[in-house]
């Protein structure tokens, strides 16, 4: 499996693409220390008790810039979210599992903020394109990384992952064996590892014709959460690795059935666990 980022250059141009009105943007707010620990709030111009969605860009977990993926929050926001786009430290900065650290860190503060700008915490979902919905599943599925800040998964009321890599360690890559190694760690870091039954609801998209990241990732990992009795939904859309991301672009976002799915499965009606200590842990 050969990993790739969209060029920044091209992102700069689909953001020039995308028309920015009806959503307010409030940059640079932190969630740790390093300079990589930012996120930028986009939030429509009116409304309350929004969702909340973070996004967690992509880019084989060693490049990608928050403000690349203007075009992502704006869409969102134009759609009624709360959308959040975080940065997180980069290979070979950090290896496996910083960036997951990271993004819980993000999900962490978003929370505590939301309700400032309009947010429902309450309504908190997450997820990513590539590498970032890889770091978006881990979040659902391993709860040891919400746990460690104060919380669990039971906090997100759904995830959802865009041309995501669940099932690809050991890796072929070097790159990615350096990543996710030594080896004896592969097995942290492959997400389906980590099915069960007592999991966020889960969406996950893909493109038929993804060379870089094979649909049967996201096929295999809905199959195992179903049959785990987890819900999991699957969206296959015609395009290969990018096709997902740019449904959220000028060029496409207004004819896009896989923005009209995601937006149909985040205003599903939820089944409420009133479990109390569930519950208790999440607060």
């Amino acid at each position: 499996m050969a990993f790739f980022s969209i060029t920044g250059c091209a992102m700069h141009l689909i953001n020039a693409l995308t028309p920015g009105s009806g959503a307010t943007h409030i940059p640079a707010l932190s969630y740790g220390e390093h300079p990589r620990h930012k996120f930028d709030l986009y939030r429509p111009e009116q409304g309350n008790n929004l969702p909340v969605v973070v996004f967690i860009h992509g880019g084989y977990w060693s490049s990608g810039e928050r403000s690349e993926y203007r075009f992502v929050g704006e869409t969102l926001a134009q759609r009624g979210y709360l959308a959040v786009i975080i940065s997180y430290r980069l290979f070979p900065e950090v290896r496996f599992p910083a960036f997951i650290e990271d993004a819980a860190s993000a999900v962490a503060a978003v929370r505590k903020i939301a309700a400032q700008y309009g947010g429902d915490p309450k309504q908190l979902y997450v997820g990513g394109h590539s590498a970032g919905a890889h770091s978006a599943l881990m979040l659902a599925l391993d709860e040891r990384y919400l746990r460690a800040e104060g919380g669990s998964p039971a906090w997100l009321s759904g995830v959802f992952g865009l041309s995501g890599p669940y099932d690809f360690l050991p890796p072929k890559a070097k790159k990615v064996a350096a990543i996710f190694g030594p080896p004896e760690r592969y097995p942290e870091g492959n997400t389906v590892n980590f099915v069960s039954a007592d999991h966020p609801p889960a969406l996950l998209i893909h493109g038929r014709d993804d060379t870089t990241v094979s649909v049967r990732n996201s096929q295999r990992l809905v199959e195992l959460l179903q049959s785990a009795g987890s819900s999991a939904e699957l969206f296959v859309s015609d395009g290969g690795h990018v096709a997902p991301l740019l449904a959220f672009s000028g060029l496409k976002r207004r004819r896009s059935d896989m923005l009209d799915a995601l937006d149909n499965w985040i205003s599903a009606p939820r089944q409420i666990d009133t479990n109390e200590d569930i519950l208790a842990e999440a607060q």
